[in-house]
């Protein structure tokens, strides 16, 4: 990709990620070069001495611009013509938005007061202006469904106390197992609880076990047809957790931390179009939400994360990154003893946001607090 920032014609490989700034000279390099073109054709074009295109043509193929012939193709670029019927659109996005710098919470707080004082927070609802209102009736819904939706919040702190094995086999079967196969006349589909575009469900679960009873701890995938977990490596975790998480921590205490993927070649079968590379993000989106629910119905205390060091999750997961690449990360614990039901759950030293009952909507229950300090 070419683009221009700050004034400046930026060349970016987004299959490794190398990006440089770019030239005139070197973007009718990279033209000229569609074909297999030879040093002395290359110069003759540019009009320029051979010693030097020379020293051009080898800075491009160490940042990956330019190809060699007979030499290797580097695996990225290999893994990333997956995307062909997608790109630029889809592969520039993936790749540009993987890596972010992560800064400390004091100094993200600074940061964010700084900008406050000349861009003000939007408002987080919108009105229409002069449209006519029309009332509407009160929810109705069972109360348990109710219970659990006003019940699921980001949980920070967690019991060292284990989760059951029949907890956790609960929340995958119902979170991201197959319910049901339908035949159609190109192979067999898979249902699930979350919705998926065409049925092509992209999304693969890994788990990480920390604490849960009869389930060594280590790192597994989750075979979701055969509802079983698959043994990728034991041991403790819960320092690599930490380098997933940077700057969250805290949720490696957690039991168990799943860790949700996208294999993107199901969505390219259906899809050509790069939209579809979207619904892939929404239905990871989708697959976190019933987790979330679904534990917070079996009183766990769960959470879900998308600030995540994407390639160090990759690593230990052996995938590419690029035909299967992680998107999100969710986990679950025991629920601290004396937390309140409706009061936070923060790391200790926070203090907690103010709570404001009237953002509430109108007519949905709430739980009567609990006398118990949050822990």
């Amino acid at each position: 990709m070419l683009y221009w920032r700050d004034g400046r014609m930026i060349a970016y490989n987004y299959a490794t990620g190398v990006m440089a700034a770019a030239t005139p000279v070197m973007a009718d390099a990279l033209d000229f070069c569609a074909e297999w073109r030879t040093i002395e054709e290359i110069a003759r074009v540019l009009a320029a001495d051979v010693p030097v295109v020379r020293r051009l043509v080898a800075a491009l193929r160490s940042q990956s611009f330019l190809h060699q012939r007979n030499q290797d193709v580097d695996p990225r670029e290999r893994a990333m013509t997956l995307f062909d019927r997608w790109n630029p659109a889809a592969g520039f996005f993936h790749s540009a938005t993987k890596r972010v710098r992560f800064i400390r919470a004091g100094q993200a707080n600074r940061l964010l007061r700084r900008q406050a004082r000349h861009w003000p927070m939007p408002s987080p609802v919108k009105h229409v202006a002069g449209a006519a209102r029309v009332p509407l009736p009160r929810p109705d819904a069972p109360a348990a469904f109710t219970r659990v939706l006003l019940g699921r919040r980001t949980w920070r702190r967690f019991s060292p106390a284990p989760v059951g094995r029949e907890m956790l086999a609960t929340l995958l079967a119902l979170s991201v197992g197959v319910q049901k196969w339908v035949s159609t006349e190109h192979g067999d589909v898979a249902l699930k609880t979350s919705p998926s575009g065409g049925a092509r469900h992209p999304i693969e679960c890994y788990v990480v076990v920390r604490r849960v009873t009869g389930v060594r701890p280590g790192l597994y995938h989750y075979a979701a047809d055969a509802h079983a977990l698959e043994r990728l490596r034991g041991g403790d975790m819960t320092p690599r957790l930490r380098r997933w998480m940077p700057q969250s921590g805290y949720f490696a205490r957690a039991a168990f931390v799943l860790a949700f993927t996208a294999v993107f070649e199901r969505q390219l079968w259906r899809y050509p179009y790069a939209r579809a590379y979207r619904a892939t993000l929404i239905e990871a989106g989708h697959v976190c939400q019933t987790f979330c629910l679904t534990a917070t119905a079996l009183g766990l205390a769960p959470f879900c994360l998308m600030g995540l060091a994407d390639e160090e999750i990759e690593r230990d997961l052996k995938i590419d990154g690029i035909t299967e690449a992680a998107l999100y990360a969710a986990g679950a614990g025991v629920r601290p003893r004396g937390a309140v039901p409706d009061g936070p759950s923060l790391p200790r030293g926070v203090i907690p946001a103010r709570s404001n009952p009237r953002v509430r909507p109108k007519g949905l229950s709430r739980r009567a607090p609990s006398k118990a300090r949050p822990s």
